[in-house]
């Protein structure tokens, strides 16, 4: 009995290992969107790149672009994996006067996917997005 808890025990951390270590690596996504009113306000599409480590738990990395032509790289801070699902959030730099923005991002790992959905801080909604490994 002590044997079978064991391998029981075993299994299920080496499972936790693997789960966390196919999040690592490049993932690309194509977020649909409403433009802005000075680009219209039609329907737009932005590139977002991310690039994850993780460690145990601990989810780690940038995610490049995310709306703004010049958007630049943000570090993704208080990042966690919990099974399949992962959670993280990014700072976008405000310009000039504009305040910064915050982004929380909540997702699934599915095979060579991530699906999830991203939140702007005050927002009443998040925008789905699916990532595919790069």
């Amino acid at each position: 009995m002590k044997k079978v808890a064991l391998f029981i025990g075993l299994l299920g951390v080496f499972s936790l290992v693997l789960s966390a270590a196919v999040i690592d690596g490049k993932w690309v996504a194509e977020v649909k969107g409403k433009a802005n009113k000075k680009r219209g306000g039609g329907e737009q599409t932005t590139t977002i790149t991310f690039d994850l480590k993780s460690s145990g738990s601990a989810l780690t990395g940038t995610v490049d672009g995310g709306g703004r032509r010049k958007a630049g790289t943000m570090q993704i801070t208080d990042g966690k994996i919990d099974g399949d699902s992962f959670s993280f959030t990014t700072v976008q730099r405000g310009r000039k006067a504009k305040a910064d923005q915050k982004w929380t991002w909540k997702g699934t790992l599915q095979g060579d996917e991530l699906r999830g959905d991203r939140s702007r801080e005050g927002a009443r909604r998040g925008t789905p997005f699916t990532a595919k490994r790069k």
